[in-house]
């Protein structure tokens, strides 16, 4: 009789990462619809997951036998891999993506360098696949993963939650990655850091931005607007001295977020939102970018500043940063 088990996504609002995953997605170049594939992963073992969460007790039980992973893998292994099913529906729910990209993103993550894991056997590390013999039909993705990845991810001595929504509201592969490298310095509030550093720690190459006001616009800008929006930790930043300052905050807790009655600013901001969303043809992800300018610079300044002076035919994206571009100068 065929005992194959397999894990198909559970609805939830937030997953658990591992630390040692945390590591690999900070490293790790991924697409959306790569980190729309992780998050449906996480969510079908999250069950798997809390039973390796340590929960301390204030009443002492005495000795408790916690459950190994060999002890768990034994129930649902099938000659060493454990199969996954992923419904098309809920990986790309309003059919924008390609079915071209998808089959792209199953099979670079089939590349042996995909992920790196400690070998103890060497001392060292070894490249190996996130996911093994992937398969598709109309309705659904399948897969296989090796044990000694689903290890990794079971790995919850240290783990940090993540909205599984993100990778469907960000604007843009930046955000889930950024967020990863911060949430390390959550305990201390923020972190203060050389800017070429924060570079090395993005794994980002020294020339990838043509200066620092580029790094600002093109990269911590979106990722900010982003996590403001539909994330409930963001982040402020400052620079000062050749580093930069960054300070975690909780969304749901920042002061006005439940004020009834709006500022002179709110009220010119809305409307200037909603003219300039409709002229230039903006998205939601370019909408939040261009709020986060009005509401740094306020409303007079900004408008001053960007008024009759950008082209009619630009319009999107080129906008923004013909935007971007004028607060340079």
């Amino acid at each position: 009789m065929n005992s194959k088990k397999f894990f198909i996504p559970v609805e939830r609002k937030k997953v658990l990462i591992s630390n040692d995953f945390r590591e690999i997605l900070i490293t790790q170049d991924t697409t959306i619809i790569e980190q729309r594939l992780i998050v449906m992963i996480l969510s079908s073992i999250k069950d798997e997951q809390s039973m390796f969460i340590s929960v301390k007790s204030p009443i002492d039980l005495g000795v408790q036998t916690q459950l190994s992973f060999d002890d768990c893998f034994d129930g649902w292994a099938n000659q060493g891999t454990v199969n996954f099913i992923i419904p098309l529906k809920d990986l790309n729910p309003e059919r924008k993506m390609k079915n071209k990209s998808i089959k792209t993103a199953l099979i670079n993550m089939t590349n042996i360098n995909w992920l790196q894991l400690k070998d103890e056997s060497i001392n060292g590390y070894k490249a190996v696949p996130f996911i093994l013999e992937p398969g598709w039909n109309r309705s659904n993705i399948f897969f296989k993963m090796d044990k000694a990845v689903m290890k990794h991810l079971l790995n919850m001595s240290h783990y940090f939650p993540l909205r599984k929504d993100l990778p469907y509201k960000a604007s843009s592969t930046n955000t889930l990655r950024f967020l990863m490298w911060i949430l390390k310095f959550r305990k201390f509030g923020g972190v203060t850091m050389a800017y070429s550093q924060v570079l090395k720690e993005l794994y980002i190459p020294n020339d990838k931005y043509d200066g620092r006001s580029r790094f600002e616009r093109d990269f911590l800008m979106n990722i900010k607007a982003d996590l403001d929006f539909c994330n409930d930790l963001s982040f402020n930043y400052s620079y000062k001295e050749d580093k930069y300052s960054f300070a975690i905050y909780d969304t749901g807790k920042t002061v006005g977020v439940h004020e009834k009655f709006k500022t002179l600013n709110d009220l010119q901001i809305d409307r200037a939102l909603k003219y300039i969303k409709k002229k230039r043809e903006l998205d939601e992800a370019q909408i939040r970018v261009l709020k986060s300018l009005y509401l740094l610079r306020g409303y007079d300044k900004l408008a001053k500043r960007i008024k009759s002076k950008i082209s009619p035919s630009y319009k999107g994206q080129d906008y923004i940063k013909a935007v971007l571009v004028l607060l340079e100068k």
